[in-house]
């Protein structure tokens, strides 16, 4: 159960239902489950969220803001390419835990058949920022070397993308987050270190 002492209840809500989405989907888990996971009537959600719809909607937007602060902290702090990359890499990984969760956008667009119009806009606003971040972290990187064999930077951000989401299926799918590490090594050995880096891991 949720701990509820040191969050409000629409955290705990939005946090039970996150964890649910990113392990089994939009139509994986249902409002009854979340009330259970943090310890409150059904009818209690409602107070803070109207619908399902409405719950998801605050959960992608939540998690958009964390992404994309991830985002500006990676080009405010790294300087290189490469380490760019590499920082994007592990945030990816950190989401699928031990193989068991996914990101939360990757989680939804599975089921983005059931969403509603506004969510859709919301996760395909989501895929632009973060194909528009590593566009041009692949041009920077065409630029300071810290990337090998970058060919055209778009077309790089879209097959980096593709590989980050395609490894969290796979390794959610047989629950071995081992699996993402041989998904993206090829990629990871493109990148040139820097001193004190380790690109393998």
């Amino acid at each position: 159960m949720a701990d509820v002492t040191t969050i409000t209840t629409k955290t705990a809500i939005m946090n039970a239902a996150e964890d649910a989405v990113r392990k089994r989907g939009y139509n994986g888990f249902s409002l009854d489950e979340v009330a259970g996971e943090v310890g409150i009537q059904k009818s209690s959600i409602y107070y803070h969220f109207s619908s399902k719809s409405d719950l998801i909607t605050a959960l992608v937007r939540r998690f958009s803001d964390q992404i994309f602060s991830f985002l500006d902290d990676a080009a405010a702090t790294e300087n290189r390419a490469g380490d760019r990359l590499m920082k994007y890499l592990l945030e990816t990984r950190s989401l699928i835990e031990e193989g068991e969760s996914i990101c939360l956008s990757v989680a939804l667009n599975i089921d983005q058949q059931s969403l509603q119009a506004k969510i859709v806009d919301d996760l395909l606003l989501f895929h632009q920022v973060n194909i528009d971040w590593l566009s041009q972290t692949f041009e920077l990187g065409r630029q300071d070397g810290s990337i090998r064999n970058i060919g055209d930077p778009v077309e790089e951000a879209n097959a980096c993308l593709a590989l980050v989401d395609g490894a969290q299926l796979m390794a959610r799918a047989h629950q071995n987050a081992e699996l993402y590490d041989q998904a993206t090594g090829l990629l990871r050995s493109r990148i040139v270190a820097s001193a004190g880096k380790d690109v393998t891991n």
